[in-house]
C-alpha cells in the first residue's frame, strides 16, 4: 500500500519496515489543527495496515514537535472545537489504545498540550534534552485528553500528573524520563536516527512474539484507556461549549497584539 500524500502530515517507509510519519506544519509550530488531525489519523490508519510497517515512528518537522490544539482563528459562533474534530480526536487515540504494533514517538522540541498527553499512548518514547512539556488545558478553559487523566497519574503518581494538568508546570525531559513519562532522553545531534536505531532493533524481533508480549502489556489497562479517552472527549464537548474557553483564547489574541505593538515602538 503506498503512504499516503497528506497536507499537513509527511509518511513513508524506511528502511527494516519502519513506517516515519511526521507533523508537517513547521510554520504553525505543528499545532494540531482540524486538517492535521484528520491526516493525522489517515497516516496511522496506513501505518496499521500496510503489512511492510513493523513498528511506526512519530517525530517532527521543525523546531517544535507538536504544539498542541490549534485554537487560534477559530470561529467566532459555536464550540472551540467541532464535534467532528473531537471525534477524530478520540478514533486516534482508539487506534492508539488497540494498535498491536509498536509505535515510538520521537520529541524533537516543545510539546504543548497534546505534543505532552499524547506521549502516555505510546509504547516507547524518546526525547531530545532542550524539549519542554506542558499541558495547559486549565489555562485554556478545557480539559485533560488524550487519556492524560488516566496515564499520568498511572505512570507518575498523582501529586505530579497535577503538576501538569491542574498547575501548567513546565517539565523538561530529564524530569519525566525520572518520572517514567520518557523512555530515555537523547542527544540532539542525530537524534533521529538514534530513534529509528531503535525501530529497527524492535523491528527485526520475531513480530509474532512483539505483538503478543505488547497485548500482554496492553490487556490489564486497556478498557482503563478507553473508557478515559471517552470522558475526556465527553468533557472537551462539553467545556468546548463553555464561555472560559473562548475567554482564554481572547485574551490570549490580546496579549499577542500588545506584545507586537510593544515590539514595534521599541524600533
Amino acid at each position: 500500500m503506498t503512504p499516503p500524500k497528506l497536507e499537513t502530515v509527511l509518511a513513508s517507509v524506511e528502511k527494516d519496515g519502519i513506517g516515519l510519519i511526521k507533523f508537517n506544519r513547521p510554520k504553525n509550530a505543528n499545532a494540531l489543527a482540524p486538517q492535521m488531525m484528520s491526516d493525522l489519523l489517515k497516516a496511522f490508519t496506513w501505518a496499521l495496515h500496510e503489512p511492510e510497517v513493523k513498528v511506526v515512528v512519530l517525530t517532527g518537522e521543525g523546531k517544535f514537535f507538536c504544539a498542541g490544539m490549534d485554537l487560534v482563528g477559530v470561529p467566532d459562533e459555536g464550540p472551540v472545537l467541532s464535534d467532528q474534530a473531537v471525534d477524530t480526536l478520540s478514533q486516534m487515540h482508539q487506534l492508539l489504545i488497540k494498535a498491536e504494533k509498536v509505535f515510538i514517538a520521537g520529541v524533537t522540541g516543545p510539546a504543548v498540550g497534546w505534543g505532552t498527553s499524547s506521549i502516555s499512548l505510546f509504547d516507547l518514547v524518546y526525547s531530545v534534552p532542550d524539549a519542554i512539556f506542558f499541558t495547559p488545558f486549565v489555562k485554556w478553559g478545557l480539559c485533560a485528553e488524550a487519556c492524560s487523566s488516566y496515564t499520568f497519574a498511572k505512570v507518575m503518581g498523582r501529586q505530579k500528573a497535577s503538576a501538569l494538568i491542574l498547575a501548567g508546570e513546565r517539565m523538561t525531559p530529564q524530569e519525566l524520563e525520572s518520572a517514567g513519562l520518557v523512555t530515555k532522553v537523547l542527544p540532539r545531534d542525530g537524534f533521529l536516527e538514534e530513534v529509528m536505531k531503535v525501530a529497527r532493533r524492535v523491528a527485526a524481533q520475531p513480530e509474532g512474539a512483539l505483538r503478543y508480549s505488547k497485548n500482554l502489556m496492553m490487556e490489564p489497562i486497556r478498557e482503563g484507556l478507553l473508557a478515559a479517552n471517552e470522558r475526556e472527549c465527553e468533557g472537551l464537548r462539553e467545556r468546548g461549549r463553555t464561555s472560559e474557553p473562548r475567554e482564554a483564547i481572547a485574551a490570549f489574541e490580546r496579549e499577542q497584539k500588545e506584545r507586537r505593538g510593544a515590539k514595534l515602538r521599541t524600533v
